[in-house]
């Protein structure tokens, strides 16, 4: 399902990587305890701590198993505080936080045991048993096992009030997943139809919110646990005691205790994180990790401000692009890259609001030939030389090439720009009537015109220039930018279902099983052009359900077939079919294949593998890399 990065970096790779969706496995950086050990090593800060009498010994403190992962270059060295300069604090916490029951091995090849030492899955794929590392600990010391867990199901998950809509991936056909315990160290997830992607889709950063619920801290603010919770809720200033627990469940309390590598310390101007004492991990020596410190986020707000940093040589981690039109590379030269290889399929998708509650605009959408016609009215070579710098293919949304998904009809069709042909196409579709300014014209007589909306910044000016091209042959279109200050006002235009175009950029370029809401209606909160549709999938009762055209109802049972086998070669054969539907129907268009960009560390942080995959919530850059076994050699004085 996800390829090795030696094929990511090399291209194509003959045959397909084994589905992740079975028992989690070894892996090569990761290993288990299987004799006794006598000794850990620790942190020089930790271990004056211990000598203080602050904190208990380091065997004391890790579990009876603790999860020993293989350097990437060498055992490194403790301390030193990394340093990242972001646009946006929330960005790039991922580098201290990715902690699920089970996650992605570094080269995103399969499932790996995380917390859960062991999994076992049964044949029919309805249930999942994670076996826990006995003796693992919060960050403030109190002991983290099976009943946390259950503390989320039934206190959070089951809640209406703080769960008023099941995630899709944690049901099957509506009916959500129910969770029991049995003992301290064993859960079990029980599914009431087969879910073979569960645990491929447990090791994405949505599987995190399993483990962000200590039951300890948290049932205080409960009123099912704490009757005098409606005391604390004045008391806070809150208005009711939901308001009060999320705040104090939410990553911006610092008195919540953590299971990740750092525990953050300080929120304002940057962020702070220093290490956990506690954490659960050693390297091949059996040295407690992390090797780092301190991990400081540093909010920087003008271009001018991110260079001089970069200049002065104090950045450590540093993401290409953090600011639109600013190079790294022009910047501080001395930096290495990393190459984060896009998990994304097209740089710009634009997405017709098929389901649309204008009739007419609705037939026109769901008109193939216009689709067609818009697509070749794209001038995609020209937005490559003024926008990507020249480097970069056409493409629709589709599986990468890379990907064993990969359908050269889906990702190539329509992709010409040729006026003459897109004219032909929209007049075919039955809109070759035209105004006095050359515009065409709907069935009732107006001039045919929407709006390409989007919340992307970077992508309005590529949209203006589409525009311009729609324009030329006759289609009116503006461009409609919701900025970050509105999140609100983009958010009820969507949920409302009163957009005409979603535009972003395109998911499921690797990832096509976990991402495939392009390639047909999963779901009304991700499939935009169709939220009708997708509604239906979910629940044909609901009132806003719409009834799909055949072809879509017929990629719904494939994609419930995906779910139902652990079988990796009859995944490979529903999901080819399925691709194959999307292909002929054409739902979206894209523009340009994604680009790969870069990552930059500094000549004196280590272990940091030299190509990784970028994506954002399915393989949550760069975590799945173990940020805890990079560390910082000291520079010479000048």
């Amino acid at each position: 399902m996800i390829l090795l990065l030696s094929c990511l970096g090399l291209g194509a790779c003959a045959a397909p990587t084994p589905a992740p969706t079975t028992a989690a496995t070894a892996s090569p950086h990761i290993a288990s305890l299987t004799t006794a050990v006598n000794f850990f090593n620790e942190s020089p800060l930790l271990a004056a701590r211990v000598a203080a009498g602050d904190l208990p010994p380091v065997d004391q403190r890790l579990p009876a198993n603790p999860m020993i992962l293989q350097p990437e270059e060498s055992v490194g060295i403790y301390g030193g505080t990394l340093e990242t300069p972001v646009a946006n604090l929330g960005n790039r916490l991922n580098v201290i936080g990715y902690e699920p029951l089970v996650r992605w091995d570094s080269q995103w090849l399969r499932v790996i045991p995380n917390i859960a030492q062991a999994v076992d899955s049964s044949q029919d794929a309805t249930t999942y048993t994670f076996h826990l590392r006995q003796g693992l600990r919060w960050s403030d010391g109190r002991p983290f096992t099976a009943d946390d867990i259950l503390f989320w199901y039934e206190a959070v998950f089951t809640n209406p009030e703080l769960t008023p809509m099941t995630p899709g991936w944690l049901s099957v056909n509506g009916a959500p997943v129910t969770v029991e315990t049995t003992g301290s160290d064993v859960v079990t997830f029980r599914f009431a139809r087969p879910n073979s992607l569960f645990l491929s889709e447990l090791a994405t950063s949505l599987g995190t919110i399993l483990v962000r619920y200590p039951r300890h801290y948290l049932a205080q603010f409960h009123p099912s646990y704490n009757p005098g919770a409606a005391q604390l809720v004045a008391g806070a200033g809150f208005a009711s005691w939901v308001e009060l627990f999320q705040s104090r469940a939410g990553l911006e309390n610092l008195e919540l205790p953590t299971l990740n590598a750092w525990v953050i310390v300080e929120r304002g101007r940057q962020i702070v994180a220093e290490r956990n004492p506690y954490y659960w991990k050693v390297d091949t020596d059996f040295n407690q990790l992390p090797y780092i410190d301190r991990v400081v986020f540093v909010q920087v707000q003008s271009q001018e401000e991110y260079q001089a940093l970069l200049q002065d040589g104090a950045a450590h981690l540093v993401f290409d692009n953090e600011f639109t039109g600013l190079s790294v590379t022009e910047t501080a030269a001395s930096l290495k890259p990393v190459t984060l290889v896009s998990s994304y399929s097209s740089a710009v998708v634009i997405a017709l609001n098929l389901n649309h509650p204008d009739p007419l605009l609705r037939q026109a959408f769901q008109n193939k030939a216009f689709r067609i016609g818009l697509s070749h009215a794209i001038n995609r070579p020209g937005l490559i030389a003024d926008f990507f710098d020249g480097a970069g293919e056409p493409y629709q949304v589709a599986p990468r090439p890379e990907s064993p998904f990969y359908n050269e009809q889906l990702a190539r069709q329509y992709t010409e720009y040729d006026s003459e042909l897109a004219n032909s196409f929209l007049d075919q579709a039955g809109y070759a009537q035209r105004d006095a300014q050359g515009f065409r014209l709907r069935p009732d007589g107006p001039r045919l015109s929407f709006r390409l909306e989007t919340n992307a910044a970077r992508l309005v000016p590529m949209l203006e220039f589409i525009s311009q091209g729609w324009r030329e042959v006759g289609v009116e279109t503006t461009v409609a930018y919701y900025p970050p200050d509105q999140p609100q006002a983009y958010a009820d235009t969507l949920f409302a279902n009163q957009h005409d175009t979603y535009v972003s950029e395109g998911v499921g370029g690797l990832d096509v099983i976990l991402q495939p809401v392009y390639y047909f209606p999963l779901h009304p909160f991700a499939s935009w052009y169709a939220t009708g549709w997708a509604r239906w999938y979910l629940n044909p009762a609901n009132p806003q359900a719409v009834e799909p055209p055949p072809a879509v109802q017929r990629q719904m049972e494939l994609f419930d077939q995906v779910r139902s086998t652990a079988d990796s070669d009859l995944q490979l054969q529903l999901m080819a079919e399925l691709l194959e539907i999307a292909a002929d129907e054409f739902y979206v268009m894209g523009a340009v294949l994604a680009p790969n960009s870069r990552l930059y560390t500094s000549t004196n942080l280590h272990n940091v593998p030299p190509l990784m995959p970028l994506s954002v919530i399915n393989y949550p850059t760069p975590a799945p890399s173990n940020p805890a076994q990079y560390f910082i050699t000291p520079t010479a004085a000048p």
